[in-house]
């Protein structure tokens, strides 16, 4: 019989935790704090996944979960049986795992304030309306946290580095898997992407899944079955992404194959874009404002492409901060091409355990959509690639 793996965390990893939110509670003057996590399984569409996951070092694939944190208390309350036996098996004593049913969460957090009104709240926007309602009603006066909690979120302790790197390591596996399954006779698109996304899994990935764009000159990147063409041909691109969690904390690579020779247009154009996030790994350096990454990729991209950001066919966010949630919630406002210059001289720095994805991507009208990916790690004296897969235009032979 297979032993079970443990935890990463130890008691001590809790405590520390715990002790930075207590320390915070005293610094903004609250009596506790109230943070709830959507279920870290909706990967992409939640930035709240994290907040219990950063203290407990784990929260559910399909559920949510709240943690209630007081001078005396570290309770996490867990909406069903199968929840609280995760936790329970996670964290041991270190936290007190209730159990209260999908509609209890909030009114048994509510009971355990007992009355306490100086309560900081994070997550409250992504909180389901009943929850809001329930909340409000008791406390109409919360102090929003968000951003305090997502500051002590943005950098990681060595044994989070690895968790990275192990999520970074399986990313590169399943880019080698989707690439050996297309040279296969008769491969198929959408066997490729389940291909995939079973490798993910097989290396122990908790979210493993695949974008994939196939043919001459894809425009988009697709990511259902029944938008993918039935056969691979030759000439055609694989073009494709992936989305790994491992332990929680998040991976993603990028790469493009060609089946057949690829044209000196498409292995310009990847060249290109490699250079890009080699100057952009050279900026991400410790004390450098964290707006600069943002800033260098976009007018990089903007002195090749000739569409505008706002007229591009297709191009999506070209960084962004990965931790406990797909897209680090306390970076993202420096990252964003949209975001108001006025507050950059307030915003994050580089710091040694920081973790992005530098993804650059744009349309070329005779190309369609190009881009590469890869995870970087900035360190003491500068950043590293925590992705390894070849670059380039990969060889489907």
């Amino acid at each position: 019989m297979k032993t079970r793996a443990p935890s990463p965390f130890d008691g001590a990893y809790y405590a520390q935790r715990i002790q930075r939110g207590r320390a915070l509670m005293e610094q903004l003057g609250l009596e506790a704090i109230l943070a709830f996590s959507a279920p870290r399984g909706l990967a992409a569409a939640t930035r709240t996944s994290g907040n219990l996951g950063w203290f407990a070092g784990f929260s559910p694939m399909w559920a949510p979960s709240l943690l209630v944190l007081t001078a005396d208390q570290a309770t996490i309350i867990a909406p069903g049986k199968n929840e609280v036996r995760l936790f329970s098996t996670r964290v041991g004593t270190s936290f007190d795992v209730r159990g209260a049913g999908p509609d209890g969460i909030m009114a048994t957090a509510l009971e355990l304030l007992g009355g306490r009104q100086r309560v900081g709240t994070a997550g409250a926007d992504e909180l389901p309306p009943r929850f809001v309602a329930q909340l409000f009603a008791a406390l109409p006066r919360t102090t929003a946290v968000d951003g305090e909690l997502q500051a002590l979120r943005l950098t990681r302790a060595p044994i989070e580095v690895e968790l990275h790197r192990r999520a970074s390591a399986i990313s590169d596996a399943m880019i080698e898997r989707a690439f050996a399954y297309a040279a296969e006779p008769g491969a198929t698109p959408a066997r490729l992407m389940a291909e995939v996304e079973h490798e993910g899994r097989l290396h122990g990935a908790d979210v493993s899944r695949l974008w994939l764009s196939t043919g001459p000159s894809p425009p988009v990147t697709y990511f259902e079955m029944f938008e993918l063409p039935e056969a691979l041909e030759p000439g055609d691109r694989v073009q494709l992404g992936t989305m790994v969690s491992y332990e929680g904390y998040f991976a993603q690579g990028l790469r493009i194959g060609s089946i057949g020779p690829a044209s000196a247009a498409l292995t310009d154009a990847v060249a290109l874009i490699e250079a890009i996030q080699d100057d952009a790994l050279a900026l991400m350096q410790p004390g450098r404002p964290v707006h600069e990454l943002g800033d260098l990729i976009e007018s990089r991209i903007d002195a090749i492409c000739p569409y505008s950001r706002e007229t591009d066919p297709f191009r999506f966010q070209s960084c962004h901060g990965l931790g406990l949630d797909y897209s680090e919630p306390g970076l993202a406002a420096a990252l964003s091409p949209q975001r108001d210059r006025n507050r950059d001289a307030a915003g994050p720095v580089f710091q040694p355990g920081m973790v992005f994805e530098i993804h650059p991507n744009f349309s070329l009208p005779d190309l369609g959509h190009v881009c590469a990916g890869d995870v970087a790690l900035v360190t003491e004296t500068g950043a590293e690639w925590l992705t390894r897969f070849p670059r380039g235009v990969f060889p489907i032979t």
